[in-house]
């Protein structure tokens, strides 16, 4: 600020009110250099000398130290023994100087606000406890109520961890292939036996060459006409074969080319003994893929006649959407029977 007041040599006064040294001021607060009041000083603020210099150089400022108590410049504050800048006698400048140190044994007014809010506190904590005992600060404190702890048993430790094995992943069961409702039969009087009409099949008895004709799932052909999921016939004329096995396996391609046409090629789909009616014979089983894509299964089975020969049962159903499954020429194979009343000879 423009009213500051400048560095320089400013005397100190004694116990007795007379300047008997003079102490620097570097222009922002007292340092701790202090000389002897210079004769014929008074007007001018010589600074102090320093020995290895020539040039006289303010001395590098330096915090009071705590128990020389200078504060704040305080105008007209008492107890400080300083006059301010309108009292005569010392010869300040108009400028106005810094405080002194306070004398000692004097406090700092900060520090009295603080002592007496420390006892104000202190008070205010003996009346509380005093209240707290029924007014007289002697008694003896409230007892402080006991709590119990009752210690809980602990838990059982868990045992560790088990090991488990695990269960073995069951077997899936293979789905069983549906069994048909049997709504009939059909007669066949030259072989002396009745075959089983299924639900969904349809039955023709003595037609130019079986004795028995079923078929189910008629639908119309992709070059036109009438054609069918399924089938299972009897045929009238004998098959010729050492064996019902030779005969059978003998049959087959002239039965399959006369079921699916342009077959390409065939797997074998479960060939093995059968029984029809009680008598035994052999069966013939293939899986088969024509030109144009269509894939189907095929049954012949032979079974000795009564005046030589073999009888063969032929069948075949569609592999595709919407056909019966395969399953079912063995079903109608088992589901001849043998009649009795019946004038023909027989299988």
């Amino acid at each position: 600020m423009s009213n500051s007041t400048p560095p320089g040599w400013y005397p100190v006064p004694g116990a007795d009110g007379t300047a008997g040294h003079e102490r620097w001021w570097d222009g922002n607060a007292w340092t701790s250099d202090v000389r002897p009041v210079q004769a014929g000083g008074g007007g001018l603020a010589d600074a102090p000398t320093q020995v290895s210099w020539q040039t006289p150089q303010p001395p590098t400022p330096v915090s009071p130290p705590p128990a020389y108590g200078y504060g704040a410049p305080q105008q007209g504050a008492p107890g400080y023994g300083y006059p301010t800048q309108d009292q005569q006698g010392y010869g300040y400048p108009q400028g106005g100087y810094p405080p002194p140190p306070p004398p000692s044994g004097r406090m700092k007014p900060g520090v009295a606000v603080a002592i007496a809010a420390g006892v104000l506190v202190v008070v205010g904590v003996v009346a509380a406890i005093a209240l707290n005992s029924g007014g007289d600060p002697k008694a003896d404190p409230a007892p402080v109520p006991t709590v119990t702890v009752t210690d809980t048993p602990s838990r059982t430790p868990s045992p560790g961890p088990t090991t488990r094995t695990p269960a073995p992943t069951p077997t899936p069961v293979p789905s069983l292939p549906p069994v048909p409702v049997v709504k009939d039969t059909a007669a066949d009087a030259q072989h002396a036996i009745t075959v089983p009409i299924f639900q969904g099949w349809d039955a023709q008895t003595d037609t130019t060459h079986s004795t028995v004709f079923l078929g189910s799932g008629r639908y119309t052909c992709p070059t036109g006409g009438s054609c069918i999921r399924g089938q299972f016939s009897v045929e009238k004329d004998t098959i010729a074969g050492a064996s019902a096995r030779a005969a059978a396996e003998a049959a087959m391609p002239t039965y399959a080319a006369a079921i699916f046409t342009g077959i390409t090629s065939h797997t074998d789909a479960g060939s093995a003994n059968t029984t029809v009616a009680g008598v035994s014979g052999y069966a013939v089983r293939w899986h088969i893929t024509t030109s144009d894509g269509t894939k189907g299964y095929i049954l012949l089975a032979a079974v000795p006649a009564k005046g030589g020969g073999f009888v063969a049962f032929e069948g075949g159903v569609d592999d595709a959407a919407g056909a019966p499954d395969p399953t079912v020429l063995d079903q109608i194979l088992k589901g001849i029977k043998q009649d009795s009343s019946a004038s023909g000879s027989g299988t």
